[in-house]
């Protein structure tokens, strides 16, 4: 599992710098997921399992985009980087597009330090008012820092892995200011998740507003 994980930190990194993409020059000021090169943006967003979470993320071109991000469950701190790259385009209303946070939980009430990562492919359709609708799948992978990083005999956080399918919407508030909202079924093979998946309640939901900078 720890080797099965290693390889797909690197197979997201390697996508996320090396991706060849075919997209049309639009705008960026109401996408939530991909900024114009050199454009910032800052997410703020609540839901399940996150009381709080914020990024800020920066264009790296018209479309890659890497954000850094921050949050905390109601118990749990976590800290990272999330990617996200066009990997198909062919029109300004419709695009397949990749994404994936990597996040660290520092070690907290007796847990050893963990990681989680989502690589996920979504297809999002985009509708002349600026009301963008997706639909995606994902695979979560969990592990110890310490089996991750070489002391594997120090790990007590059992390594996990499941799938998620989701869709959300966004829609612009005004220029530079977008809503979204984005819901999660997190699967074991071809049934809901359990008791062993680390978020709790087999959802994930994400409510929240970015501002175009």
């Amino acid at each position: 599992m720890v080797h099965n994980l290693r390889l797909l930190l690197a197979a997201v990194l390697l996508a996320t710098c090396g991706l060849t993409v075919q997209a049309q020059q639009i705008s960026h000021l109401n996408d939530h997921v991909l900024n114009a090169r050199g454009q910032g943006r800052v997410t703020v967003a609540t839901g399940v399992p996150y009381v709080g979470i914020t990024e800020y993320a920066h264009g790296l071109s018209d479309r890659v985009t890497v954000g850094v991000l921050g949050g905390f469950t109601p118990r749990v701190p976590g800290y990272g980087i999330r990617a996200r790259a066009v990997l198909y385009q062919p029109h300004d209303g419709f695009r397949v597009y990749f994404c994936t946070p990597v996040i660290l939980y520092p070690k907290s009430g007796g847990r050893d330090p963990w990681w989680l990562v989502r690589p996920n492919i979504n297809l999002e359709w985009i509708t002349t008012p600026g009301l963008r609708y997706k639909f995606g799948g994902s695979v979560i992978a969990t592990t110890s820092h310490y089996a991750l990083f070489g002391s594997a005999s120090r790990a007590t956080f059992a390594p996990g892995f499941w799938q998620a399918i989701h869709g959300g919407v966004s829609f612009p508030i005004r220029p530079g200011v977008t809503f979204q909202v984005e819901s999660s079924l997190v699967l074991d093979g071809p049934r809901v998740a359990g008791s062993d998946w680390v978020g709790g309640p087999p959802v994930i939901v994400v409510i929240g507003t970015a501002w175009t900078l």
